[in-house]
């Protein structure tokens, strides 16, 4: 990307706030100002790349609503965790988002986590931007049948409690249609799991993360 390009992308944000291994921005977009929280890990270095995991989380701009999944102590996971609500916007913001993303950091590969409804949109917005998302968590969200090929070069994973049997049923029917399309897919299915899968807050889903995922920093 050229410097002027550059430039024209940084236009469209303000940095609010840079505390230690923490940046708060507000993206520009249409007249309005989504917060968008970026959460570095420690000992970050812009000579090696790391993975990129975006998350939902600061509704209605209230930065204490942070992505419930990502734990008390983000920094330590090895990620950059971005938090915002993209999710429920217009998904042309999007780019804007990954934009900002990769033209302020070393970047590795971007995936997308949505848990209840906002999975669903973690997949819609993973079809629109296949070229620059690598893959999805869907918590416990799974990818619309007739968008299946969109997510062909995509890593999904969807993660869903044993109790939760509407979305359990759901996730193995897109696991045998995705494994029929040649997909990179898994399914984890937490045992005696419920809808809002709490229990996997901080290190227990970063661990599933590492196991299923190929989230490593260069």
């Amino acid at each position: 990307m050229n410097l002027a390009a550059r430039l024209t992308i940084l236009f469209f944000f303000i940095v609010m706030m840079v505390n230690g291994q923490s940046e708060v921005i507000k993206l520009d977009f249409a007249g309005r100002k989504i917060p968008v929280r970026i959460i570095l890990p420690e000992g970050y270095t812009a000579n090696k790349s790391y993975p990129v995991l975006i998350g939902p989380g600061l509704d209605n701009g209230n930065l204490d609503m942070g992505c419930r999944y990502f734990g008390t102590q983000p920094k330590k996971q090895g990620w950059i965790l971005v938090e915002s609500s993209i999710h429920m916007e217009d998904r042309k913001a999007v780019r804007l988002l990954l934009d900002y993303l990769e033209s302020n950091y070393n970047t590795a590969k971007t995936f997308i986590l949505g848990f209840s409804a906002n999975s669903v949109d973690a997949f819609s917005i993973a079809s629109i931007y296949s070229d620059r998302i690598d893959g999805i968590i869907g918590m416990p969200g799974n990818p619309n049948p007739r968008s299946i090929q969109k997510h062909k070069n995509q890593q999904i994973l969807m993660i869903v409690g044993e109790r939760d049997t509407h979305w359990k049923k759901r996730a193995e029917s897109a696991k045998v249609a995705l494994d029929k399309a040649a997909c990179q897919s898994e399914l984890v299915i937490i045992p005696n799991g419920g809808h809002i899968l709490d229990e996997l807050a901080g290190e227990a889903l970063f661990s599933i993360l590492k196991k299923k995922l190929q989230l490593k920093s260069h």
